[in-house]
């Protein structure tokens, strides 16, 4: 199955002169995507380093019992936020209404991939995020030349049309991003638009979230389609679960009790039988003199799905050669491997399991990078 999304939706309603602008839609599939650590420290698809948060449950999900669906939308006033200076001459600010915006007609950014959330495990500290792959595409669909766009981002929408989150617009070009694990729009669960210290970063309630970056010759914004976002309690969720497991099992512990003592690398969970779907990436970084050159690792996994031909697809992050493979989604325990450790070429790159792709009926899977026993 082919992750890349080309399928036409209807798109952010900016104008482009007389004519309204719509971007290519995803077709929602389910992908996990890895992170990018550049000499420990978490980076934005290659671009500036965000800042991260701290990650109480490192992405497990929380008791929503006392929520209730509701729109979200701006009473206050907007802030007196500063236009990001690759925005002056756009009217992307704090506080902007949607139908203002005028969007490029001639290339947009297409999704390669679904957003997953990524949690790194640093000097002791797990830091989350979630990210959305993406691919600068013509009118026609088909692949666009990056090097004249910025690396993109995520701009929240309320159910007003108002602007609350620009999201990151530091100056990094979406072609360098390929160096790293690929152009992809990332939310650190900050706003832009909030004040200093606030509480919450959002209000609970629905948005919409768009995939957003410039173009650098003519100035002009570069969107995808909305992806639609629930923040409750605080976080965001970004896809209703309610699957049930043919074959019930236990997904690993809590990865403080799980991949930091073992000595594993990463591990990539789906769960889809709760509320809310969870599609977490968790990634471990040790130091260099706690890994081993040549000390073999496996790949432990497991998937249930209402299919019962479906699989899951992996592949390896990092230097492990082009190690890729599937697992069948037959609710049996399985083991592939093992391969012998490569410290990277650049201290710090990105090493672990990504999910490549998880059939729409699968309802619990994961795949930990571990010791082989």
């Amino acid at each position: 199955m082919s992750n890349d999304h080309r399928g036409q939706g209807d798109g952010p309603q900016g104008r482009t002169g007389s004519t309204t602008a719509t971007a290519p839609g995803p077709r929602r599939r389910r992908t996990a995507r890895t992170a990018a650590v550049c000499g420990g420290v978490l980076a934005l698809a290659g671009a500036s380093v965000l800042g991260t948060t701290q990650l109480a449950a490192a992405g497990l999900p929380t008791p929503l019992s006392s929520w209730s669906e509701q729109a979200a939308s701006s009473d206050a006033p907007p802030l007196a936020v500063d236009q990001p200076e690759l925005l002056v001459g756009t009217a992307l600010e704090c506080g902007a209404d949607l139908a203002d915006l005028t969007f490029a007609e001639h290339v947009r950014l297409a999704a390669t991939g679904d957003l997953s959330t990524e949690s790194v495990h640093y000097e002791g500290a797990w830091s989350t995020h979630s990210a959305l792959p993406l691919r600068a595409a013509d009118a026609a669909g088909g692949d666009a030349p990056e090097d004249d766009l910025n690396s993109p981002t995520f701009v929240w929408v309320d159910q007003d049309g108002t602007v609350v989150d620009l999201g990151g617009w530091d100056e990094y070009p979406m072609y360098l991003a390929h160096e790293d694990t690929g152009p992809q729009a990332q939310e650190d669960r900050t706003s832009s638009c909030a004040a200093d210290g606030a509480g919450q970063w959002l209000p609970d309630g629905t948005y919409d979230v768009y995939p957003m970056t410039v173009e650098y010759s003519t100035g002009t914004l570069v969107a995808g389609d909305p992806l639609p976002a629930t923040i409750v309690d605080g976080g965001p969720r970004w896809a209703p679960g309610g699957l049930k497991a043919p074959v019930p099992f236990d997904l690993p512990g809590h990865p403080d009790q799980t991949l930091v003592p073992e000595h594993a690398l990463a591990s990539a969970v789906v769960d889809r039988t709760g509320q809310w779907e969870r599609n977490d990436t968790y990634r471990v970084v040790r130091p260099d003199a706690d890994l081993v050159e040549g000390e073999r690792y496996e790949l432990q996994a497991r998937c249930t799905s209402s299919d019962p031909d479906d699989a899951i697809t992996y592949r390896l992050v990092g230097e492990w050669g082009d190690v890729t493979g599937e697992i069948a989604c037959d609710g049996h325990d399985r083991t592939d491997g093992p391969w012998g450790y490569t410290h990277p070429v650049v201290p710090g790159s990105p090493t672990g399991v990504e999910l490549t792709d998880v059939p729409d009926g699968v309802a619990l899977a994961y795949a930990r990078l571990a010791l082989a026993g």
